[in-house]
């Protein structure tokens, strides 16, 4: 449960950092980046292969299109030097994907936005040109999703009879 809270920190940071400095910015978050691949050895013909066959591309936090720029974002929490290849990999990436062929033109920002810094890993930033980023807003001050609606009240079973019998029907061994 600890790494998906930190996650969590790193999704808060990047989005509060992009609402506060890039409100105007087409964003987009969590992105598969790269060329749609081949399923069995064929290329991919409708939308759905396309979908299925972008499924091993790589993730990227951010990337977001302004003033004729295309900038792509890795937030972390603590820094480490891996963020310089993660960067450069999907620099990479985006550019042989055929999604974003429109951007083909467009200059390319690499951001690393972090909420420390770690000057030993910092220094390397404009070696491989990325903008390093840091960003230490007080995150217990972002304040968190709130849950709407109420739990219904339930009495009774809560699974219907015959339950583990319907699981088999799939392929699933039922709980013991």
């Amino acid at each position: 449960m600890a790494r998906r809270l930190y996650t969590q920190k790193e999704w808060r940071l990047l989005s509060w950092w992009l609402a506060t400095y890039h409100p105007d910015a087409d964003v987009a978050m969590n992105v598969r980046v790269g060329p749609t691949g081949t399923i069995g050895g064929a290329a991919a013909v409708g939308p759905i292969d396309q979908a299925a066959s972008r499924l091993r591309n790589r993730w990227v936090d951010a990337i977001y299109f302004e003033n004729q720029t295309v900038t792509i974002v890795e937030a972390k929490m603590s820094p480490d030097p891996g963020i310089f290849s993660q960067l450069i990999h999907y620099a990479r990436k985006f550019r042989l994907d055929p999604n974003y062929g429109q951007y083909a033109n467009w200059p390319l920002n690499l951001v690393a936005l972090v909420y420390s810094d770690d000057p030993s890993v910092s220094v390397e930033a404009a070696w491989y040109g990325v903008q390093w980023i840091v960003y230490s807003p007080n995150l217990d001050a972002i304040p968190p999703s709130v849950a709407h609606g109420v739990e219904a009240a339930i009495q009774g079973d809560f699974l219907p009879a015959g339950w583990p019998s319907r699981l088999t029907m799939l392929g699933i061994k039922p709980p013991a």
